[in-house]
């Protein structure tokens, strides 16, 4: 299976970070890049941005942080040409309605954490099937 490259993986849950970045890892992605919060997540893709050295090649976001709010970093890549163009899968607690506004905001895969660690990496798979 070739390397998919990077993936921004956006995650507070420690265990939920250890998990999604082994799946990652599994389907191919050579490098995981964890951020714990929209905020440092933001930063980082503003410097990648501006900077280089390149854009993940995929961006996994949970939406419920707590005090901070996943929608934020899903509105800065929605608002943003360059960022947009990068697949993006939501992996969530939350549900129904969570799962209808990342349909309004074009999300590549919603994926809610109760499916399990397998429905995960059919949507990495899927992610690094459509960068390769």
């Amino acid at each position: 299976m070739k390397e998919a490259g990077l993936l921004l993986l956006v995650e507070n849950d420690p265990k939920d970070l250890k998990n999604a970045a082994d799946s990652a890892r599994a389907v191919g992605f050579a490098e995981v890049e964890g951020k714990t919060s929209p905020y440092a997540a933001r930063i980082f893709l503003e410097d990648r941005l501006a900077n280089g050295p390149k854009l993940p090649d995929a961006i996994l976001l949970d939406l419920d942080f707590g005090v901070e709010s996943g929608y934020e970093l899903l509105r800065y890549w929605h608002s943003t040409p360059r960022l947009r163009a990068i697949p993006l899968i939501v992996w969530s607690i939350l549900g129904e309605e969570q799962r209808h506004m990342c349909a309004l905001f074009k999300v590549n895969k919603y994926v809610g954490k109760w499916e399990g660690s397998e429905a995960l990496q059919d949507a990495l798979k899927e992610v690094t099937q459509a960068t390769n």
